[in-house]
């Protein structure tokens, strides 16, 4: 059992996905919190502020409103100099394009891609980047 419990942000648009993705988290039985995102800037703004207590994960929608999923990359970009340790973020998108998935392999900053909705080895994807850091 980890001594702190690890914080994942999950960005995306759709209220039912942060619950649902909530409560496969739960299920698995670790110490973790949750904070919701429902739009990406909100996401960027937080991690800017917060400087101590940075995420273990970030999920992160690539079909958003305003500020897509590869916006927010681009932004990330920006600050990620600034925060005291890089975080992995997983793509997560209901898209099958390959175009889509040879992007994320493209992406540094992405670890994985895996597409909605989610199953247990999709969480088990989750749960792997989760506790590398």
């Amino acid at each position: 059992m980890a001594e702190s419990s690890k914080q994942v942000y999950v960005v995306d648009d759709d209220e039912i996905f942060h619950f649902i993705l909530k409560k496969m988290l739960e299920q698995q039985g670790e110490n973790l919190e949750v904070t919701s995102f429902l739009c990406a800037e909100d996401a960027l703004e937080h991690l800017q502020r917060v400087k101590m207590g940075l995420p273990s994960l970030i999920i992160l929608d690539m079909n958003m409103q305003r500020m897509n999923g590869w916006d927010f990359i681009e932004a990330y970009r920006d600050i990620k100099h600034s925060l005291h340790h890089q975080i992995p973020i997983i793509m997560c998108s209901s898209s099958l394009d390959m175009r889509d998935m040879q992007k994320v392999q493209r992406t540094p900053e992405l670890m994985a891609y895996i597409t909605k909705p989610l199953d247990p080895s999709k969480m088990e994807v989750i749960k792997n980047y989760l506790y590398q850091s």
